[in-house]
């Protein structure tokens, strides 16, 4: 009876090791699988400003749920929407955008796919296609660094039609009344080399009296091309002011007044004559300013001294600063701060 007894506790034993090995090894083997049946999208020869969107199918072929952890497009192309999650034996898609605006020639834009497949973690994805610009405009865009009040800048671009022959620009249209725009039929001088068939020069000029500010918009180009009636080139940069005053606003914050207490002001000439400045004064009880020339007619450093005495709380005034520039003749820079 008892090696009856000893040989039934051992079978039992081994069913139940034997069955948990089992087990384990059923939930070992329940792994998803990604599967992509096109990696690589080919759109072939397109025109430029072209969307090019396309939906890749990954399909999970395992049997247990596929996770996408993450997935990186390479620049130039985005991701719209992905399937995060995928059942065994079901298929996702993952959208994918190119846009063609800023490419020529032949382009292949990736995107990374991760997943929790660990027989294939990263899946690679290729959107290809080859740009062909229905016209052509060289450089292809315009950018201007100015001072206002100076000399006028200018910047020219060869625009052709690389299918057509005889091709014309019928006019040009500014972005702006400070820019000038003109065109012509380009000289044999002028001419992109290589190219055949028209081509014309298209000339940009920013005024001298442009505004402050940035530049940011587009020259159209009207052609009778069919396929591109109009071409869009655009203008960059910024006009900047004679003199730029760091930081803008003189920021004390909370100051202990027990002894005085300082700030300072960086004042650059950016135009091509000398600037000085010739004084300097505030609105504010018990705030002093002085100039140093760290460069005399280039760079300045306005000193801010705030004294003890000053009543206690918030305060804010004006730094009024006179100079020899007749387009910026004064500045005013706000001043503030907590007196504790």
């Amino acid at each position: 009876m008892k090696n009856q007894a000893t040989k039934t506790i051992f079978m039992l034993v081994a069913l139940t090791l034997g069955l948990g090995g089992l087990a384990a090894n059923q939930v070992d083997a329940a792994q998803p699988r990604a599967v992509v049946p096109e990696t690589i999208k080919d759109f072939g020869t397109v025109q430029r400003g072209d969307r090019l969107a396309h939906r890749f199918v990954i399909r999970n072929d395992g049997d247990a749920i596929l996770e996408i952890t993450e997935v990186k497009p390479a620049c130039g192309c985005t991701v719209a929407e992905f399937d995060r999650t995928i059942a065994p034996g079901q298929s996702g898609e993952i959208r994918a955008e190119v846009d063609t605006s800023s490419f020529r020639g032949p382009i292949a834009k990736s995107v990374q796919v991760f997943t929790n497949d660990t027989t294939n973690p990263k899946v690679n994805l290729v959107i290809k296609a080859a740009i062909r610009a229905a016209v052509e405009a060289h450089p292809g865009y315009s950018r201007f660094v100015a001072v206002e009040g100076e000399s006028a800048q200018s910047s020219s671009q060869i625009v052709w039609a690389p299918d057509r022959e005889d091709f014309t620009v019928l006019s040009v249209d500014s972005p702006y009344k400070f820019v000038k725009v003109g065109y012509r039929e380009a000289t044999s001088e002028e001419k992109r080399s290589g190219v055949s068939g028209r081509q014309w020069k298209v000339d940009i000029a920013l005024s001298a009296n442009a505004p402050i500010g940035p530049l940011a918009d587009f020259v159209v180009v009207h052609t009778d091309h069919p396929e591109k009636e109009t071409l869009r080139i655009p203008i960059s940069g910024f006009v900047r002011p004679v003199l730029t005053v760091t930081p803008r606003i003189a920021d004390f914050g909370r100051r202990d007044l027990s002894e005085p207490q300082q700030a300072s002001l960086e004042i650059k000439n950016l135009s091509s004559g000398e600037v000085s400045l010739e004084e300097a004064t505030t609105d504010l009880d018990g705030l002093e300013a002085e100039i140093e020339a760290v460069e005399e007619g280039r760079r300045y450093v306005v000193v801010l001294t705030l004294k003890p005495g000053a009543a206690k709380g918030p305060f804010e005034g004006t730094l009024t600063i006179n100079t020899s520039s007749n387009r910026q003749p004064v500045l005013e820079v706000s001043v503030k701060g907590v007196v504790l």
